[in-house]
């Protein structure tokens, strides 16, 4: 068994309580019947991909997952009925009328998809449709006027709104609640502008949802809200989430799903080795559990296609035609830019440590997700990708250049000439 690094009592108790050892070798090629079928398999992919055991997103993953008989196997496979919500919807709940029903369906097919076409297709309906649980924010945000806009949610092609579904819970109760499009879909990333998975949602303000709903106006709380839990959820800002309970203010900006399929590591913690598709499978049903206040779990064939999916949504397209100036890439690789932006895909197999970077470090070492280390994220399309660092406090690539900026760490380039930063923006823009 891994040696378990030095953590709180309690932690390593459930860590060795939920860490059985392994009785035989499992094969751990990508294989979805093995993953929808055997407990074994899927406590091996865990335990192969999770890199640090040390924190308690690690403690309570291991503890409960992957054990067969016990703990978040035991969970019921749940796939809700739903449908799009509408403006209808909005009417009704601003006049504290029922939502209707209307035409529901579920995504759980008959049968395992037999092509990598259909897992991708069935994928991508799990990430505009499934529902994570019903949310009362979400809810009665429906209600308010202009709820919805000033919060940042996208309008599908058909006038429905991106990332929110009405489905019915196990009481027959018609309930709001949103999908994984809600921060992680938009129209940008490609040269013609789709819905799709490729840059997160960068309208989308959380924090701002929650302020409307409490009857407050994001951007002038009163002065004693502030400095409280309250004033970090202004703090927050558009294209930011804090979804560690630790107590500290400590937001991330939404991650991009272009290109994950190359990305070596996952999560800006880079909490996992993103060795294939059972990886993120597993980290996907994971999150669901959680989402669920560990209620319920997603069927497991369609946390697979959302793995498949999610690996298959290519990189942004550049901001611009390549650079033709050769003197940009030079400068990348004389900046040591290309030290850990590795060309061609612009980023690396290892992490690099939260000291090195120098950006606020209570992210990376909060004890919910600590590593100690950030992913280096890929700078394929990254002229599309802004804003930049794990908690998105650089607003575009010219500021993130700039010597004089406000934000801390990451100084690479930071001492470049007016010319040298000029062609390097102009060779990044292009990549």
């Amino acid at each position: 068994m891994r040696t378990l690094p030095a953590i709180g009592a309690v932690t390593a108790l459930v860590l060795l309580a939920g860490c059985p050892e392994p009785a035989v070798p499992v094969d751990l090629t990508d294989d979805p019947a093995a993953y929808v079928g055997s407990a074994a398999y899927r406590r091996g992919v865990l335990e192969r991909d999770l890199t640090e055991w040390g924190n308690s997103y690690a403690g309570e993953r291991l503890a409960l997952y992957g054990l067969g008989d016990e703990g978040w196997d035991l969970l019921p496979a749940v796939d809700l009925a739903s449908r799009p919500l509408n403006d209808a919807d909005r009417d009704a709940l601003a006049d504290d009328a029922p939502l209707l029903a209307g035409e529901l369906t579920t995504l759980t097919p008959d049968a395992m998809p037999s092509s990598d076409a259909e897992w991708i297709a069935l994928g991508r309906r799990v990430f505009f449709e499934y529902p994570l649980r019903p949310d009362p924010t979400y809810q009665a945000l429906v209600g308010l006027q202009s709820g919805l806009e000033d919060a940042g949610f996208l309008r599908d092609g058909d006038g429905s709104w991106v990332g929110l579904r009405v489905f019915e819970t196990a009481a027959g109760e018609l309930r709001v609640g949103n999908t994984c499009a809600q921060c992680h879909a938009s129209y940008d990333g490609r040269a013609e502008p789709a819905l799709d998975g490729v840059l997160s949602n960068r309208a989308m303000d959380v924090g701002a949802a929650r302020l409307l709903v409490m009857g407050l106006v994001p951007g002038d709380l009163p002065p004693e809200q502030e400095s409280t839990s309250i004033g970090d959820l202004d703090r927050l800002g558009p294209g930011r989430g804090d979804v560690l309970p630790d107590g500290e203010f400590n937001p991330f900006s939404f991650p991009d799903f272009g290109g994950l399929g190359d990305m070596p590591l996952l999560h800006h913690n880079a909490n996992w080795t993103h060795t294939g598709v059972a990886t993120l499978a597993v980290r996907c049903e994971t999150l669901f559990i959680t989402s669920s206040m560990q209620r319920t779990r997603i069927p497991r064939v369609l946390a697979w296609a959302l793995a498949m999916w999610q690996r298959s949504l290519p990189p942004p397209d550049p901001l611009s035609e390549p650079s033709m100036d050769p003197r940009g890439e030079q400068v990348f690789t004389e900046a040591g830019c290309a030290g850990c932006h590795v060309p061609p895909l612009f980023t690396s197999d290892g992490p690099v440590r939260v000291e090195s970077i120098g950006t606020d470090p209570s992210a990376g070492l909060s004890s919910v997700r600590f590593t100690g280390n950030y992913r280096v994220p890929s700078l394929r399309g990254v002229g599309r990708t802004a804003p930049y660092l794990h908690d998105g406090s650089v607003p575009d690539l010219e500021t993130f250049l700039d010597p004089e900026r406000e934000a801390e760490g990451h100084e690479y380039g930071l001492d470049l000439s007016a010319a040298d930063r000029d062609a390097l923006l102009e060779f990044l823009s292009g990549i």
